[in-house]
């Protein structure tokens, strides 16, 4: 009977959250332009690049591709300490919209770890645009992604936006099991800034007026963290501007990149998100992703003790039924607005996998392992 009410004191939690979740993400409004919408705001591209050759030119063609009006389009590249191919691979894109700065050379602007950070900073101060988009350099972007950007931040008026980032590449199951779950963090992204429960951005796709950094001084005071300049921007644009951060709930608006191929790769970069989580001013994420690993351990604790005959198999059905139950839910919601409803066919082999992830990822927390983005 204990057995059966922790279990329970687990599910429910777990249904009442992912329940959460759905609410408030059919409470965030779609974006859609309207056909007579006339672009009249300039704005500035931001790609940070370290060793990116293989992508970085694809992802500048794709920018230089928009349709939003191209005279009044700034692209800034940081080149940030690449010891690759990557500034060749830029210069051979002979365009006057593109500018080239090297993080070196302003030693001034650089504070380690967080080169990233520095070089946003750099690419900031230099824009002439109040509408910064931040973008990385191995994204994918679809002609009309600029005109949804920028569309969407004014028609809510926000300070910070953050866009939608979809994995794709790839038809591993391992490739699956990370488009599956993006598609799931871009709900809970949009549900938990729409409520304000938590805001979650991705640096690969997110757009702020300028005015706004300089007003919260950038990442002053999160330097320490290499990681984090989409979370902590998003975190302290809440505290100085409320009601005006967003989440962009458009197709068009989103950017896509490639899935990590391998088991290291991937644990290393959950590894590095999970580091900056420790450095937000407020609790909740960290403690709903330690709540969300813990459910895990218990349904395996569950399984085991069962198949040991220790407890009746009732807790584990307990905690399986409402995690498939409502884990559908959301990846059905997800997988259908995002168009990826493919996905939906590897449902079953994907919750074990999932499992096995968390499981593997909380050990390499427990353990110490750090993530990438290490440098000397």
């Amino acid at each position: 009977m204990i057995a059966v009410s922790i279990a329970l004191g687990f599910a429910l939690p777990y249904l009442l959250l992912q329940a959460y979740y759905l609410f408030y993400w059919h409470k965030t409004k779609p974006v859609s332009i309207p056909s007579d919408y006339i672009h009249c705001a300039s704005v500035t591209i931001i790609v940070v690049a370290h060793n990116e050759s293989k992508s970085i030119g694809t992802c500048l063609q794709g920018i230089l591709k928009q349709t939003y009006p191209h005279h009044l389009m700034e692209i800034i590249v940081i080149n940030d300490h690449s010891t690759d191919d990557t500034i060749n691979e830029v210069n051979k894109i002979e365009s006057d919209r593109i500018t080239l700065y090297h993080l070196e050379d302003y030693p001034e602007y650089i504070k380690a770890p967080a080169y990233k950070k520095s070089a946003i900073t750099l690419a900031v101060d230099k824009a002439t645009s109040e509408y910064i988009v931040i973008t990385d350099a191995d994204c994918v972007h679809p002609s009309q992604w600029l005109n949804a950007v920028v569309f969407g931040l004014e028609k809510n008026q926000s300070a910070f936006q953050t866009s939608p980032v979809i994995i794709d590449g790839g038809n591993t199951l391992l490739a699956k099991m990370q488009e599956t779950e993006q598609l799931v963090l871009m709900l809970i992204t949009a549900a938990g800034i729409t409520s304000g429960l938590h805001d979650i951005a991705n640096g690969a796709n997110m757009a702020f007026r300028k005015s706004a950094f300089l007003n919260v001084d950038g990442y002053a005071g999160n330097e320490q963290f290499a990681s984090g300049d989409d979370m902590f921007l998003a975190e302290k644009m809440r505290k100085a501007f409320p009601g005006q951060i967003a989440f962009n709930k458009s197709i068009d608006a989103s950017v896509s990149t490639k899935a990590k191929t391998n088991w290291p790769s991937l644990i290393k970069q959950r590894l590095r998100w999970a580091g900056k989580n420790k450095g937000l001013e407020s609790p909740t994420i960290s403690r709903i992703w330690a709540f969300v690993g813990l459910y895990h351990f218990m349904l395996f604790l569950s399984l085991a003790a069962s198949l040991f005959n220790l407890i009746s198999p009732i807790p584990f059905i307990i905690l399986f039924v409402v995690k498939w139950f409502a884990d559908f839910l959301v990846i059905t919601t997800a997988a259908s607005f995002f168009q990826k409803t493919s996905v939906l066919k590897y449902f079953v082999p994907l919750q074990f996998l999932y499992s096995y992830y968390i499981l593997r990822l909380s050990l390499a927390m427990v353990m110490g392992k750090k993530g990438d983005w290490v440098r000397n």
